[in-house]
This record gives C-alpha cells, structure tokens and sequence, in this order.
C-alpha cells in the first residue's frame, strides 16, 4: 500500500509539473498557440521566480521581438487550408511589422535571444555574476541542471558570436559557465535521462533492437561547433533486416546505381544530448538528452489537406523535449517520461535555422522533410540518406560523440579568442 501511495503522489506532482508548463503558453484555440504567455512565471532553475538563474534563464530565452520572417503556414497568414496546402506551401513568408511583435522563447530548445541593449546587458552581467557563493552551490547540488545551464550560457555566446553583438558580455558568460563546470570522472557519471528502449511504448512499431545507428557527414544544424550538442540517428527500415538496408545505403555511393525508394513505415529517429564543458576547459559529451525526434513515412498520398500527416504529402514527425523546470523538480527521478510532446500545430520563433522566422513547428518541419516536390522524392524527407550526406552504418557507438567534442572544442578555441 505504500508503494502505491508513492506511486500515486509522484504522479500527481509530474501531473501538477505538466500542468504548470501547459499553463505557461497559449492553448490550441488561441491564434498565438504554443507561445508564452506574457503573465506566466518561469521557474526554470529554481522555485523562486526572481532567483538570479531564472533571471538570467529569462533574459536568453523570452524576448519580446519583431520576426524577420512570418510564415504563411500561421493559419491567420492563409486562407482556404484545402487551397493552401499545394505545391510549395512551405516556403511562404514575408517581413515581419511591427504588429508581428510577440514574446517568443520560452522552457525549450530555441533561443530566441540575439542581443541586449545597453542596460539590459549591463543588468545581465550582473546577474551572471550572482550566480556564485551559496546561488553557484544550489545549482551545481544537481549536476545535470548545472550542466543544462552552462549549455545555455555557452549558446548564447554562440549566438552573440553569430550575430557579432555585446562583445563585452563573452568574457562573463565563459567565467559563469567555467564556474558550473564539473571533471570529466564526474560527468561521466551523471544518469542517463533517455534510452531508445524508451520510445517503444510511444511509438507504435518502433522496435528499438531493429533500429541501425547511422554515421554521416553532419550540416550546421547538427554541428557541434554551432549547436553545442552531440546527435544521433538511427533508421529503422521498415523492409528486411539490417544487412539489406546496408546495402540499400551501399548502393547511394554509386551514381549510376538506382536504388528504391525508401518504404513506407520506415522511421528515423534522432537524440540530442548536451556537450558540456570541464573543469579543465575541455569538451565532455554528456548522457543529458535534451531532445527527441521521431520520423516516419507514413504514405505517398498526394500533398492536400486530407492527407493527415505533418507535412500533408505522407511524413509524421513527433517530437519530445527536456524542460528545464521538469528536470529541476524531478532531479535524479527524470526519465522520458518527463519529457514534453511537442504539438506540430504550435508555433515557434525558429531563430536557430537561421534568421528570426515565426511560423508553426509543422511548418518548419516540412521544409526540410517534405516528400514531394524536391530533387530527391525516393527519400521521402528522410535528409540523413541523402547521397551527400554519406551515410553508413555507425562501427563504433562511441564515434559520434567523439566527432562532437572535436566540433565543441572549435567553438571553445573561437569564444575564447574573441573574449580577449
């Protein structure tokens, strides 16, 4: 009886947790849904909302902006959806006015931050230098948050590196992140949130033991030296085994070969897990999974609105990520069970593909994963089998992290040179 009633209490409060967050953003009947809310508190790092970490957690990731770009995939941007969803439906936007502001960001993965005015950085600063003493101890009790953080605090170094602003502010952040560190015996040992193992009971048909972990060659997206995260894909090719879909990617490497088209109920799966930095300043690829993707074909219908998939022409995606407060309250229990299922109808500020372009997760999705209408319809979306990318099934488990703490440690040699 009482393990049951444990049982009971642990999942009222990831109940209470889910509902907080879901409390946080706009609902699916709101024409802003899946954006902050303006009032909500953002716990983020710790229960106080005015903790220094939740301060400086806000200042990167909730901004009140102007996008650069609104996409016509915004169901107020279009107008019969039976007439919109045709040819090149993905790639409708125009500039952003100032009646597009909104506050955008949020506990997720995309940082819509790209500079501070002059007080707002000097404020930060502040901030990032309060978080030492007894506020640097609470945070790193939980080495996975610290580590969450310093990622944070790195990205943004990143991003203020892209956008050549507030050079004054590199130094603190590498300072405040150094602080955060941990050794690499430590890091190694932090638990694991995410095992593939995980995504059976939530994906139908996935069979983790089928899945093939594949090698390639890596864009920006997917760089570490950029995104300051290591990533895996796995395929699991819904025709024969292992051995036939090896040689299905063997046989992309001739250019005169014809290869069939990839079967439907293939799916690919990608994991994003956090690079951290040490306490000696080198690259450490971390256990924290941050991000989960789910790709399938799902049919070759025409592209129209009756094909329910997320690109309307036969590709699902579903996609799960890490909440920073989740991990916060969970501590040491954190499984992906925690993790929070995306809906592909909400909307995002989509700062991390490039310029600040507000659109909606389905949409964003579709421009690089659509089946038709593209140079490579065979692939159905699926960019990891793409010919260019050189796929190949992955020899040694270890050699994608490795790969992004090569990639990591480029970045670490470009921060620190432009902090001087």
């Amino acid at each position: 009886m009482r393990s049951f009633s444990w049982t009971c209490l642990a999942l009222c409060l990831l109940g209470g947790v889910l509902a907080a967050q879901d409390a946080q953003r706009y609902p699916a009947d709101h024409a802003d849904r899946g954006l902050p809310r303006a009032e909500a508190l953002w716990q983020a790092l710790d229960a106080a909302p005015d903790h220094p970490a939740n301060r400086v957690f806000a200042a990167i990731y909730l901004d009140r902006c102007v996008p650069a770009e609104v996409a016509t995939a915004l169901p107020r941007e279009h107008g019969d959806p039976a007439t919109y969803f045709a040819k090149d439906w993905y790639f409708g936007k125009r500039k952003g006015t100032a009646a597009d502001e909104r506050l955008f960001g949020g506990d997720g993965r995309q940082m819509p931050r790209e500079g501070f005015a002059e007080a707002a950085s000097a404020a930060f600063a502040s901030d990032l230098a309060s978080i030492d003493g007894g506020v640097l101890a609470g945070i790193r009790k939980d080495p996975r948050m610290a580590v969450y953080l310093q990622n944070d605090l790195l990205r943004l170094v990143r991003r203020l590196l892209d956008t050549e602003q507030n050079p004054e502010l590199l130094a603190p952040l590498l300072a405040c992140a150094a602080r955060l560190s941990f050794s690499a015996e430590e890091l190694s040992r932090l638990g694991p949130v995410f095992a593939l193992a995980d995504l059976a009971p939530r994906v139908p048909g996935l069979k983790p033991e089928r899945c093939v972990e594949l090698e390639r060659r890596s864009s920006r997206l997917f760089d570490a030296q950029y995104s300051l995260a290591w990533s895996k894909v796995y395929v699991q090719w819904s025709e024969g085994d292992a051995a036939q879909f090896a040689a299905w990617l063997a046989a992309g490497e001739d250019k005169k070969a014809v290869r069939s088209a990839v079967p439907i109920g293939t799916m690919a799966v990608l994991v994003q897990g956090l690079v951290a930095m040490d306490d000696q300043g080198k690259p450490c690829a971390t256990p924290v999974v941050t991000d989960v993707r789910v790709q399938r074909l799902s049919n070759r219908d025409p592209l129209s609105l009756d094909n329910k998939t997320t690109t309307r022409d036969g590709v699902d995606f579903r996609l799960w990520q890490l909440p920073r407060q989740t991990l916060r309250t969970r501590a040491a229990a954190t499984s992906f069970a925690d993790f929070r299922e995306l809906d592909t109808e909400d909307q995002e500020l989509f700062r991390d593909y490039g310029t600040r372009k507000h659109t909606t997760i389905f949409g964003q999705c579709s421009l690089c994963h659509r089946r038709s209408n593209g140079p490579d319809e065979e692939l159905a979306g699926f960019s990891v089998l793409r010919p260019s990318s050189k796929p190949r099934p992955v020899a040694d488990a270890g050699e994608r992290l490795r790969r992004a703490e090569g990639e990591f440690a480029k970045f670490l040699a470009e921060a620190r040179k432009s902090a001087k």
